[in-house]
């Protein structure tokens, strides 16, 4: 299997660099669209990570959240999530993170996940683990009375999605030890990674806010699935991801929706 380490410990620094660059300025918030925010540190963090991965592979591909959102992922391309988690960073609320990956002919390749507040960086490549600053991390696999399971936010503009959101959650709520929304894929994803929480819902398709975080949950062990194909396998057309460190729990979402 071919080697990504090069690429994956690149990122990792650009991501550091410019968060680090960028983090003492003043917050100015600026409306991206109804229930949506951005800040000039999204901007600038993406704008910087955009050069760095331009100057080093200059034939890479880039889909940026706030400045590419319309790229198609061929051959190498890199997705950027400058801030993942703006709300809560924007009230003060430290859930937040910066979040990278590499696609290679469609698949990721590379995740990385930056926790400021945490001092925590979680990294992974295909085949080669997952890591949380440097350490192989592993998911955990409790029974379901002792899971804690977390969702993304509910999406405004598809109510149908929000409407099963609420009927797995309320499905979940005497099956599971917690539930917890924390508002931030990068939180969401990072979290079962290291053991900490053992499934995630969530309801979007855009690269940037999942591929770093499925990579690494798959590298940790976890196996990720889709409540919109026949199978149930995920692949990134499906608007429907879930995350779980084990059948038993994956099986129980399933059920709250047949």
């Amino acid at each position: 299997m071919k080697s990504y380490k090069n690429e994956l410990n690149f990122i990792k620094k650009a991501m550091l660099d410019g968060y680090n660059k960028y983090c003492d300025i003043k917050i100015t918030l600026i409306d991206k669209a109804d229930y949506d925010i951005v800040t000039e540190l999204d901007y600038n963090i993406e704008k910087y990570i955009s050069a760095e991965i331009l100057k080093v592979f200059p034939e890479d591909r880039i889909l940026g959240e706030e400045h590419s959102a319309g790229v198609d992922v061929l051959g190498r391309t890199w997705t950027i999530d400058p801030i993942d988690g703006t709300n809560n960073m924007a009230n003060g609320i430290p859930l937040f993170g910066v979040q990278c990956s590499l696609f290679d002919d469609g698949k990721p390749v590379v995740g990385a996940i930056y926790l400021p507040f945490a001092n925590e960086f979680y990294s992974a490549s295909i085949g080669e683990g997952a890591y949380l600053n440097d350490k192989q991390i592993y998911v955990a696999k409790p029974d379901l009375k002792h899971a804690v399971v977390s969702f993304g936010d509910y999406p405004h503009t598809r109510p149908n999605e929000s409407a099963i959101q609420l009927k797995i959650m309320a499905h979940l709520s005497d099956k599971v030890a917690r539930i917890r929304m924390f508002g931030a894929a990068s939180i969401d994803y990072a979290y079962v990674a290291a053991g900490r929480t053992h499934g995630v819902i969530l309801y979007t398709k855009n690269k940037w806010d999942i591929a770093p975080g499925i990579l690494l949950c798959l590298e940790a062990g976890a196996k990720a699935y889709s409540l919109d194909t026949k199978d149930g396998e995920y692949n990134f057309d499906s608007p429907s991801v879930i995350v779980t460190s084990t059948e038993e729990l994956y099986q129980c979402i399933k059920s709250s929706v047949m």
